[in-house]
């Protein structure tokens, strides 16, 4: 997929460094020509020569090396074959210098002297990363057209729990493909995705949910975005890192997921509910259940309302697309014909149970016509690109 391109690998001085090794090999898998630029501070943490060995090519981190004798003015030559440049990690200290102009190493004057699309996966501790002075610096950097990947949530080196992180290595991949070769065939089209399982509240301590991981509506949300979409993700509660450049609405109710829909719906061309939401939710109690003995408990239910019913009836109907999604234990195409005609949905996606939780999915697609389309078993990012392309065939 990245044959004939020329992408740099900036490296820098944080613990992240390990993990661009992971993202020079993937990168090489997908056929790039990948030249890896380090700071000094870099090649403390992990050596040029691992570098070297993965990407084929010689590792640049001393301008004036002896060995770079093939390229004449180093950083120039790169700069100029580069179609790309990632920094992976990218710590506050390089990300100051490239949004003030200064130069003063191999990674910081190639960046300087090159025209490419430059990607930034910010690596650092949380406080540096909320520093006012680095939240600057990054929009100014926003501003001067670099992409940013990251940086998120998890446990970092000093032992927070807390934003910081480099972004996974598949995400980074994922973001220079989007950056470089993906078809942008749904640019300037605004489209909201929800995801995950509602949970509903029994009392302040328990809830009801369902087994939805979020997986294939985090898979809608990241191929939406890298097919050049300005997408809305609305979540549910999910184990999953947050896809791309996006930054999902937290929501954990059916309630609260149908008011975030209803506060975007205007801005939104598409609407994708590839949430699990509860068709039932319990009548909330103030307090814990204190429950004395092993005796049956009896709860009451009642109806959720229903989102994708909700969103067909705005008066703007007519200039949205609405997409659903059927999950039935038996008669599946019958049932999810019913549902695409009862919701008013453009397309659905009917799958089984067996899938729910797990990296891929067999589903069908069935138009507003009714026509019926099946797939095998393919992993949901796959399915995503799938669905996406029928979508595109109905605008």
């Amino acid at each position: 997929m990245l044959k004939g391109k020329t992408i740099i690998v900036g490296v820098t001085g944080g613990i992240a460094a390990y993990k661009a090794c992971e993202v020079v090999s993937r990168l090489k898998k997908l056929n790039a020509d990948v030249w890896v630029v380090m700071t000094r501070e870099a090649a403390q943490l992990v050596g040029p020569l691992t570098f070297r060995t993965l990407s084929g090519n010689s590792v640049i981190s001393d301008l004036f090396a002896n060995e770079l004798s093939s390229l004449p003015v180093p950083h120039i030559t790169l700069a100029k074959k580069a179609d790309l440049i990632l920094i992976a990690p990218c710590t506050a200290n390089v990300i100051g210098k490239i949004a003030h102009g200064i130069a003063d190493d191999a990674l910081t004057t190639t960046v300087m002297a090159s025209t490419a699309k430059k990607i930034i996966a910010p690596a650092m501790n949380c406080e540096m990363w909320r520093n006012p002075i680095v939240t600057k610096n990054v929009d100014e950097l926003r501003v001067a057209g670099c992409e940013f990947i990251g940086p998120v949530e998890g446990r970092l080196a000093c032992g927070d729990d807390d934003v910081g992180r480099m972004a996974e290595p598949g995400e980074i991949v994922a973001q220079v493909l989007s950056s470089t070769v993906a078809q942008q065939d749904l640019k300037d089209k605004r489209i909201l995705v929800t995801a995950g399982g509602t949970r509903e509240a029994i009392d302040p301590v328990r809830y009801i949910t369902n087994h939805s991981s979020g997986k294939m509506g985090y898979a809608l949300a990241q191929v939406a975005r890298e097919r050049g979409a300005d997408v809305t993700l609305i979540s549910a509660p999910t184990n999953l890192s947050a896809p791309l450049d996006i930054k999902p609405i937290r929501v954990q109710s059916a309630e609260e997921m149908l008011e975030a829909v209803l506060a975007h719906y205007d801005q939104t061309d598409v609407v994708i509910m590839a949430a699990a939401v509860a068709d039932y939710r319990p009548k909330i109690k103030d307090q814990k259940s204190k429950i004395k003995g092993k005796v049956d408990i009896n709860l009451k239910l009642k109806p959720t309302k229903d989102i994708l019913k909700t969103v067909a009836k705005q008066k703007d109907r007519v200039e949205k697309v609405l997409v659903g999604f059927a999950l039935e234990t038996e008669d599946l195409i019958k049932n999810a014909k019913k549902k695409l005609k009862e919701k008013d949905l453009d397309l659905i996606v009917a799958n089984g149970p067996e899938t729910f939780d797990g990296d891929k999915i067999k589903f069908s697609l069935i138009d507003k016509k009714g026509k019926v389309k099946k797939f095998p078993q393919q992993t949901k990012n796959q399915a995503a690109q799938t669905i996406l392309d029928r979508l595109v065939a109905t605008m």
